[in-house]
């Protein structure tokens, strides 16, 4: 049986396989949490192997990764780890595999962009 981070990773990766664009062999998303955590900035990306470009997503889309990804914040601060404030996930979709890169900074959640 799986921890419930991965679990919540994988609902992530797969979210975000949905709703890229068809060509893209590379996703990426950037999140960033208010200092509250109760509001978040979301950026995406997708390289088909030539060109990265950025892409916007539904509302409802939106609103179930900030689920998510409050969801996956919330299981770390239960298991004793500090609450994460930015968050790069990766998915390389030749490979199948996800990547999660957490930060900590004060000002993740900023005007402008993520990146």
């Amino acid at each position: 049986m799986e921890s419930k981070d991965i679990e919540i990773s994988k609902e992530i990766g797969q979210c975000l396989y949905n709703i890229a664009p068809e060509d893209a062999k590379i996703i990426l998303m950037i999140a960033a949490f208010s200092p509250e955590g109760d509001v978040s900035q979301f950026e995406f990306y997708s390289n088909n192997g030539v060109n990265e470009s950025e892409f916007s997503i539904s509302d409802s889309d939106t609103m179930k990764l900030h689920y998510l990804a409050k969801s996956h914040q919330k299981f770390m601060v239960s298991n004793n780890h500090p609450a994460w404030t930015r968050c790069e996930f990766t998915v390389n979709v030749d490979t199948s595999k996800f990547s999660m890169e957490l930060g900590y900074e004060e000002n993740a959640f900023r005007e402008g962009s993520l990146r």
